[in-house]
């Protein structure tokens, strides 16, 4: 009579802990995807030069991506920091939209504009303002004087004195300033052309 085998065979063996490694490395998957982290995101659309004050954030739990690195932590404290770049609302604050002295690289000016404004020229949008400098027969050829210039907002012009010109309140870079002044004082033509959408209007 031949004695009856009580060990287990290596191979199934093996087979048991192949199979047991597997589902350990998909529910490991599974967990680290559905994992949540706390970030902050914006509450309206956050513009350069703006101190981020209470009410503009909230924290949010989402699954940041390997990337998350690059956005600002939820335990980070974003109250007093400078808004650097545009942040549309419900957009994730990105650690390069915020800094100490952003509000250095951009100065808030208000321009009149003629003819009106395409429907895209809204507060957040990028726009280059072209300008055509008066001549004896009406005005020159324009060309872009100050590039990517950020709106800030339009101005209502309800005064008594309210003319036909568009107020467009523009956030532009400091070493352009002085040129947009002299061509304002100057009674340059002035005209904006948006760059793209406003972040968080595009379809």
């Amino acid at each position: 009579m031949a004695a009856r085998r009580t060990w287990m065979d290596p191979r199934l063996a093996i087979g048991v802990v192949l199979v047991l490694a597997s589902l350990a490395g998909v529910w490991l998957v599974v967990q680290h995807s559905a994992r949540t982290e706390v970030a902050w995101a914006a509450t309206r659309t956050l513009l350069p030069g703006e101190t981020i004050a209470a009410g503009d954030v909230e924290q949010i739990d989402l699954r940041l991506p390997q990337s998350g690195d690059r956005y600002l932590a939820g335990a980070a404290e974003p109250l007093g920091l400078v808004v650097a770049a545009t942040v549309g609302e419900g957009e994730v604050l990105p650690l390069r939209a915020v800094g100490d002295a952003a509000s250095a690289e951009r100065a808030a000016m208000v321009i009149g504009v003629d003819g009106g404004l395409p429907r895209s020229v809204e507060r957040g949008a990028s726009v280059d303002v072209w300008t055509a400098p008066p001549t004896d027969d009406g005005f020159g050829v324009p060309a872009v004087l100050v590039a990517d210039a950020i709106v800030a907002g339009v101005v209502e012009d309800e005064g008594i004195l309210a003319t036909a010109a568009v107020q467009l309140e523009l956030l532009v870079p400091r070493d352009q300033v002085p040129l947009l002044l002299e061509a304002v004082s100057n009674e340059h033509a002035l005209s904006v052309v948006p760059l793209a959408l406003p972040v968080g209007a595009a379809p």
